[in-house]
């Protein structure tokens, strides 16, 4: 049976009361934002202008405004006002992205970090970011990975307790991406040692990585598995046609 949509009023008490208990970053946060600054600084850009859509408490945006001047747009107001007192060199706003569009061509570079599987409509979500992208800008995206996550979650364990929550596997991700106006230039999975099922649950066994670790091959095996699919996210880059 379906359900209504929760509303943008819905949504927005929701990631105020979310972002008012947030008071760490977590290794997985790092470990992916580690991976959208390096797909960042592949492209070579000096002081690109960048956006990132759904910031939460911009913590992200904080980190990209050391490499050029950065935007960052957010649902909950108290997020950002947080952000604002916290990260004053970086510009925050307040925005609904669901009904927004962004200064046409306006950004070098636009991030989407955990986001777009918090939305209804993610077709829309890729032309928002196409819109506000000039032409061969950079789209980097990052989203759970609905393969793992399927081998990883038991009927009776939701996946997060967020109000909307459609995850994609890699090639429909990839596939969505493409078919919105981007050249996919390269896309992998982040975040290994997920799963309990299948392949993955070889993957993970402590004995087989005991024995590749031993073998000196631990971290090639880990390296292929990420980039055959098994992290628990997705990263695409892509840039704007």
């Amino acid at each position: 049976m379906s359900h209504a949509a929760p509303s943008i009023e819905e949504q927005t008490h929701f990631y105020d009361a979310r972002w008012r208990d947030v008071r760490f970053v977590n290794a997985m946060k790092l470990q992916r934002a580690a991976a959208i600054l390096e797909a960042i600084g592949e492209a070579d850009l000096h002081q690109p202008r960048m956006l990132e859509l759904g910031c939460g408490t911009g913590w992200l945006t904080a980190i990209l405004a050391q490499f050029g001047p950065t935007v960052g747009v957010e649902l909950s107001g108290e997020a950002v006002e947080a952000a604002r007192a916290r990260f004053p060199f970086a510009e925050f706003a307040q925005i609904d992205i669901g009904s927004w569009q962004p200064e046409r061509e306006g950004f070098d570079v636009i991030v989407s970090h955990e986001v777009v599987e918090h939305l209804e409509d993610q077709r829309a979500h890729l032309a928002l970011a196409r819109h506000g992208l000039r032409r061969g800008g950079l789209l980097v995206l990052t989203t759970p990975n609905a393969d793992t996550v399927r081998a990883s979650e038991t009927p009776s364990t939701p996946l997060s307790d967020q109000l909307i929550e459609h995850v994609l596997p890699r090639r429909e991700l990839v596939a969505l991406v493409a078919s919105c106006g981007f050249e996919v230039v390269r896309h992998t999975t982040l975040i290994g040692r997920h799963g309990t099922r299948g392949v993955r649950r070889l993957l993970n066994s402590p004995r087989l990585r005991g024995l590749l670790a031993s073998a000196g091959l631990l971290r090639t095996v880990d390296r292929v598995s990420l980039a055959a699919g098994a992290g628990l996210h997705t990263l695409v880059v892509a840039r704007r046609t």
